[in-house]
């Protein structure tokens, strides 16, 4: 499943991997990845005057925000006079915010900052192709706003010795670059990381170190049924409850005991009798 041959997120990818690669090690925040998208493209469009789109973008949303200010200052005029003189509503909460301006060019992959965030960055996240850190508090202060800043930074390859293949990266990267659904990637990438964490499980279980709860201890293929686990001893009370399992070990012990029908010398005909 591919991508529609409009949808900018293929360019976006491409154009996202180029900036962190040639990034420092900290990584860079989205503020950070906007700025240096904008000179990459102007580097590309020398004719480009990012003041002047600016300029359009901000008079438009200053007039489309004079026409609904006076707008509220007509209807709060008209309603004075009625009652005690109050206004129908309160022009505070009626007062509309003016677009913030769009620093991205008009035919730019990014499309926006939102969407920056909202498609092109966390798609890449929610894949593992990105991580995003905290920046240190030095870093947040100089920037003034007062919040939390966050670098993004390419994800590093783990060293791994599982038998399930690790997920191929690179490869990853590139599929996303030629217009492949981000879905159907997705789905591909899950599936790897759900076989390779099943494994992962499996070995801490052989090793001792991971517990098998009362659902693995079900489903395990190699139980021995006629040992019981804490759940089926429920209905015991506290003195045979702790008496249980050993008096089912000893029980089981000695039934492996017993010498098979093979070793008593007796045919495959004795043993189906």
């Amino acid at each position: 499943m591919s991508l529609p041959a409009s949808s900018p997120l293929p360019k976006a990818f491409r154009l996202v991997r180029e900036i962190l690669q040639a990034a420092p090690p900290g990584g860079l925040s989205t503020k950070e990845i906007v700025k240096e998208a904008i000179r990459l493209y102007q580097v590309d469009n020398p004719s480009y005057d990012p003041s002047s789109s600016q300029a359009s973008t901000s008079s438009s949303s200053t007039s489309t925000s004079a026409t609904t200010t006076t707008a509220e200052s007509s209807t709060i005029a008209s309603s004075k006079g009625k009652g005690k003189g109050r206004a129908s509503g309160s022009s505070g909460s009626n007062t509309r915010k003016a677009k913030g301006v769009n620093v991205i060019p008009p035919d730019h992959p990014f499309v926006s900052t939102s969407y920056l965030k909202s498609r092109v960055l966390a798609t890449l996240q929610s894949q593992a192709l990105l991580s995003k850190t905290a920046q240190p508090s030095s870093a947040a202060s100089s920037s003034g706003s007062g919040k939390q800043s966050f670098a993004w930074r390419l994800s590093e390859a783990r060293q791994s010795n599982l038998s399930t293949p690790k997920w191929d990266f690179p490869s990853h990267w590139q599929r996303l670059i030629d217009g492949v659904s981000p879905g159907q990637l997705h789905a591909e990438y899950t599936a790897n990381k759900a076989a390779r964490q099943e494994e992962e499980r499996q070995r801490g279980f052989e090793s001792g170190k991971v517990l098998r709860t009362e659902r693995d201890i079900w489903e395990w293929a190699e139980r021995r049924p006629v040992l019981s686990t804490n759940l089926e001893r429920l209905h015991l009370n506290k003195r045979r409850a702790e008496k249980r399992p050993k008096k089912e070990r000893t029980r089981l012990a000695l039934f492996e005991s017993y010498p098979g029908p093979s070793e008593l010398g007796l045919g495959s005909e004795a043993q189906n009798v």
